[in-house]
């Protein structure tokens, strides 16, 4: 113990002493922030869009096509709501890493799977097979980078 009475105390909060938490709780949590963040960004995106274009003075039918338009793949509203997608997916991808908290990658490898696969569900029909595929393996690497960042934890020091 260290004699020093103005040292402040030092917890030891090293992830490796905790013991490792329940893989399907991680995933459910970690699918949540995902899923659930990404559907809110969205949905704030869309609303702010378009009653920015109602301010402006447009007409329900002609802020129909401009957000149709918008929404096409590759477009400045694609782009972002798809990097804002990826950041949610890493950050449920860390926040599943640490519930879980282990050195392995099982618990982030199926919330990536959960993603990619309910992606692929109520994305049916709208996007075309080479979007799938690029929006699938972004997925899985977002989410397996943000659980790598709990999980350099078990390898420093």
């Amino acid at each position: 113990m260290d004699q020093n009475p103005y040292r402040p105390p030092h917890a030891r909060l090293d992830p490796r002493r905790r013991e490792p938490g329940s893989i399907p709780k991680a995933v459910a949590i970690g699918a949540l922030v995902d899923i659930g963040g990404t559907m809110v960004a969205g949905t704030v995106i869309g609303v702010v869009y378009i009653l920015l274009l109602a301010l402006q003075g447009n007409s329900p039918d002609e802020i129909q096509r401009i957000v149709t338009e918008a929404s096409a793949t590759w477009s400045p509203l694609w782009l972002i709501s798809t990097i804002i997608g990826l950041t949610m997916s890493a950050l449920g991808g860390y926040t599943c890493a640490v519930i879980a908290n282990r050195n392995n990658y099982l618990a982030p490898g199926l919330l990536s799977l959960l993603s990619t696969s309910l992606g692929a569900y109520f994305g049916r029909g709208e996007i075309d097979l080479k979007q799938l595929l690029m929006l699938s393996a972004l997925t899985v690497v977002a989410v397996l980078g943000g659980a790598s960042l709990h999980n350099r934890k078990f390898t420093e020091g």
